[in-house]
Formats: C-alpha cells, sequence, structure tokens
C-alpha cells in the first residue's frame, strides 16, 4: 500500500477500511492463499491474484490488443487462475530475458509464462510446472531472398528474440552466423523485412502467425527440436507450482485446454 502525507489516525483508518472491504492485506499471503480456496502454503505477490510477466510480442501465445493481453498462454492462465480461486493479473510487457531473474528474485510476479522452453540451464535457477505446449524452431526467410534451405545461411545475418531457444539454435547450429538478438519479436519480423537480416530463427507457432501479416516473408524451415513449453515459478515456492500443475490437469481434463488449441493454434 503506498500512503503518503497521512497522519496517524487517518493512516490506521484507512488500514483499517482497507481489512474490512479485501479481508487481509497485501503483507498476508497465506490469508490471501486461504481466502482463494488454496491450502495456504504457497505464497503470492498480491493476496487473491496470480501475478503474471510476460513479453506480450509473442503471438499466437502473449500478446498486446490495445493494452489488453491477449492469446493462448493468456487464455490458459486465466483459466489456472480460476480454478485456483485467484484472480490473473499480467504485469506491463517484461523484456523476454529478464523474466527468469525476475522470478528467481521474487517480490514482482508469481510466474513467468512467455513460452519458455524448458531447458537444464533455466532449471539451475528457476521450477517449471508440467509442459502445456509442444513446439519446434523454425527459419522464416524474405520470399524474394532466393533462400530455400538452411544449408544457404551459412555466413548470413539471422535475427531472433534475445535470451530464446531460438537465438540458441541459430548460433549453434548455422555455421558462422552473425546472429542478432532485439529485445521484441516485432522488430526481429521488422528487420526481415526491412533488409537488416537475412533470416529469423523463431518458434513454428509465432513465425507462422507473423507471415500472416509480413506477406513477404514465409516459413521455409520446420526445425524438429521437440521444445516444450511450461511456466516459470520461483524454486521458493514449491507449493504454487503443485497447485498450478493440478489446475493445469483440470483444464485439459475439463475440456478448456482443447477449446483454447481450437480458438488459437489451429
Amino acid at each position: 500500500m503506498n500512503i503518503k502525507k497521512w497522519g496517524l489516525v487517518a493512516v490506521a483508518g484507512m488500514l483499517a477500511a482497507t481489512l474490512t472491504l479485501f479481508g487481509c492485506s497485501s503483507g498476508d499471503q497465506n490469508a490471501a492463499s486461504d481466502a482463494a480456496g488454496a491450502d495456504g502454503s504457497y505464497q503470492l505477490v498480491n493476496g487473491g491474484k496470480l501475478t503474471v510477466a510476460a513479453s506480450l510480442d509473442f503471438p499466437p501465445f502473449e500478446n498486446l490488443n490495445g493494452d489488453k493481453p491477449e492469446g493462448f498462454a493468456v487464455d490458459l492462465m486465466n483459466a489456472l487462475a480460476k480454478e485456483m480461486g485467484l484472480e490473473c493479473e499480467y504485469l506491463p510487457s517484461t523484456k523476454f530475458d529478464t523474466i527468469v531473474p525476475l522470478i528467481q528474485a521474487g517480490g514482482k510476479a508469481d510466474v513467468g509464462v512467455s513460452s519458455f522452453t524448458i531447458t537444464d540451464k533455466r532449471l539451475q535457477q528457476i521450477d517449471f510446472t508440467d509442459s502445456y505446449c509442444d513446439v519446434n524452431q523454425s527459419i522464416t526467410v524474405r520470399k524474394d531472398s532466393g533462400i530455400t534451405d538452411v544449408t544457404q545461411l551459412e555466413g548470413k545475418k539471422i535475427g531472433a528474440q534475445s535470451g530464446t531457444t531460438g537465438y540458441e539454435w541459430a548460433a549453434e547450429n548455422i555455421k558462422d552466423a552473425e546472429v542478432t538478438a532485439y529485445d521484441e519479436m516485432t522488430a526481429v519480423f521488422a528487420a526481415l523485412d526491412s533488409g537488416q537480416i537475412d533470416a529469423i530463427s523463431v518458434d513454428l507457432p509465432v513465425a507462422n502467425y507473423y507471415v500472416k501479416a509480413y506477406s513477404d516473408c514465409e516459413v521455409i524451415k520446420e526445425i524438429p527440436t521437440g521444445e516444450q513449453y511450461a511456466v516459470v515459478v520461483s524454486k521458493e515456492n514449491p507449493e504454487l507450482t503443485k497447485a498450478l500443475n493440478e489446475a493445469l490437469k483440470a483444464v485439459r481434463d475439463n475440456g478448456t485446454y482443447d477449446e483454447l488449441v481450437a480458438k488459437w493454434l489451429k
């Protein structure tokens, strides 16, 4: 709570009113969890809310429609939060490669949900829930580039989003490539469209989404990397990971998950 220029009496009155209205203070995390129907064993940044950090430029999974988050993962997190008796609240769009450290540090968001692939490197810093989506990598080029195969990318300029497995794949697998990292996926496609780079390495569903808008670009190759997306959770909050896994199983069992796949990924 942010209280400025109040006397002691006013502060006390305001706190009392807040407690009466909401049933708990922002510092009483276990009470917030109990009120949401949880067992009180996991902690939340804000009582009664599941606070999410995401880079909202990765459609069809997470994106901004005006100032409103939307996409498959956004709808999924709302469904999970509902199963847990919580409200889902997204932070303003967060730079992708800062999200894992943010969750690790704690205090600002409960989870990171930005199409994170489960990797051993990330598991050294944070925990993952069970996976919620399987994906492969891909290569996208301009239609007029004359590039039809990955072998033609040797020594070329490749763009990818900073901190992603797409960046790592390009750096490790394209010989002598000049791989450039961008903060946002929109900037990567703008660079390809303007000829600043020769190709993009990115998750296939995202590439398929963007080429609908960038009609001069096309996906030339699906790379079978067999990646799995999952929700990022602090290692200090294992009961939250457990609760999210239970909620994920519930939305799979009740058909909600399949409805979201049909809506966003078909």
